[in-house]
C-alpha cells in the first residue's frame, strides 16, 4: 500500500510540475521532458512515453496543450472565464498600452497576467476575441499629448471627407502626396495618418510626427468614389498608340473602331485632367456623374473664352 501511495504521490508531483511549467509561458521540450527523467535523472525512451501519457491524462480533465515545433503552449484550463465584448476590449486596450512601459519586471508581470487570463477564456469568449481582434484599431491617443493638435486636425479632415495635399518627411527628405484620409492608427509608440494615395492607388501610413503641412484640396471625397471603375473610349491614332496604365485594361475595339479602356481607381481629378489632353479623340462612357463633371469643365472653359 505504501508503494502504491508513493507512486500516486510521484504522479501528482509530475502533473503539478508540468502544469506549473506550462503556466509560466511557452515551455521548451527540453524542460518538459526533464520532468519525466528516470531515477538517475537520465532522459530515456520511456521519458517520451511518460510525457505523452501525462499529456493525455491532463487532457481528460480539460487542460488543452498544443505543441508548436519544440514548444508546448497551454491553450486552455478546465476552469473557464466568460467575458463580454466590453470586457475583452478593456483587456485588449491594456495589452496595447503595455507596449509603452519600459522593459522590466512590471511590464513582464502584466504580460504574464494577460497571458494567464487568456488561458482561462471559455470557448465563446475565445470566439468573440477572434472576431473583435481582427483589424481593431484601439484609440491610445492619450499617450500622444505632444501630437494632440495634429491628431485633432487629422480627425477633422476625416469627418469632412476632405481630399488633402500632405507635405511630410520621408527618408530624410520632404515628400508630397495627394490623398484621401482613411483613419488614424495607434501602434506601440507611433501614431500614423492612414491615407489613400490617389496617384499610386495605395494606402500609406504617415507618422503624424513627420507631417510638416496639410492643405485641403476639396471636400466630399471618399476612397470608394476614387475606386470607382471608369470606362472611356479612344479613336484614330490615339487608339493605336495608347499605353495602358497598371490599373487599366482594355476590352478591345467596338464596332466603330473605338478602343474601350476600363480604368479602376484613378483619382477623378487626375483622370479628367489627363483625358482632356486627348481632345475629341476621347469620350467617357461611364459613370454618368463623371461624364457630367467633364462636361462642366469643358463648358466652364468655353465660357472663359466667350468672355
Amino acid at each position: 500500500m505504501a508503494r502504491i501511495s508513493k507512486k500516486y504521490n510521484d504522479a501528482c508531483l509530475k502533473i503539478f510540475a508540468l502544469l506549473n511549467l506550462l503556466a509560466d509561458g511557452d515551455a521548451d521540450f527540453s524542460d518538459v521532458i526533464k520532468i519525466f527523467a528516470d531515477a538517475n535523472g537520465e532522459i530515456t525512451s520511456n521519458s517520451n512515453v511518460l510525457l505523452n501519457k501525462y499529456l493525455n491524462t491532463i487532457k481528460i480533465f480539460g487542460v488543452d496543450v498544443e505543441k508548436v515545433k519544440n514548444k508546448y503552449i497551454l491553450k486552455h484550463m478546465p476552469f473557464s472565464l466568460s467575458l463580454n465584448e466590453t470586457d475583452l476590449q478593456g483587456v485588449a486596450l491594456i495589452g496595447a498600452a503595455v507596449n509603452f512601459l519600459p522593459d522590466g519586471k512590471n511590464k513582464n508581470n502584466i504580460i504574464k497576467l494577460l497571458r494567464d487570463l487568456e488561458n482561462l477564456y471559455d470557448n465563446e469568449t475565445r470566439k468573440l476575441k477572434a472576431v473583435i481582434s481582427s483589424n481593431k484599431n484601439y484609440d491610445l491617443s492619450f499617450y500622444f499629448k505632444k501630437f494632440e493638435t495634429q491628431i485633432a486636425e487629422c480627425e477633422n479632415y476625416l469627418q469632412n471627407s476632405c481630399k488633402l495635399e500632405i507635405l511630410y518627411v520621408h527618408n530624410d527628405r520632404d515628400d508630397c502626396i495627394m490623398c484621401i484620409p482613411k483613419e488614424i492608427k495607434y501602434h506601440d509608440t507611433v501614431v500614423s495618418y492612414s491615407v489613400y494615395n490617389t496617384l499610386s492607388r495605395q494606402v500609406v501610413d504617415i507618422p503624424i510626427g513627420s507631417i510638416k503641412n496639410i492643405r485641403k484640396v476639396s471636400e466630399g471625397i471618399n476612397v470608394s468614389q476614387s475606386c470607382t471603375t471608369v470606362i472611356f473610349k479612344l479613336k484614330e491614332d490615339l487608339a493605336v498608340r495608347y499605353k495602358l496604365r497598371d490599373w487599366e485594361h482594355s476590352t478591345g475595339k467596338d464596332e466603330n473602331g473605338w478602343l474601350v479602356v476600363v480604368n479602376s481607381g484613378e483619382d477623378f481629378d487626375m483622370l479628367c485632367s489627363r483625358l482632356l489632353r486627348y481632345d475629341d479623340k476621347c469620350v467617357i462612357v461611364s459613370p454618368d456623374y463623371l461624364k457630367n463633371k467633364m462636361t462642366k469643365i469643358i463648358d466652364d472653359m468655353l465660357s472663359n473664352y466667350g468672355e
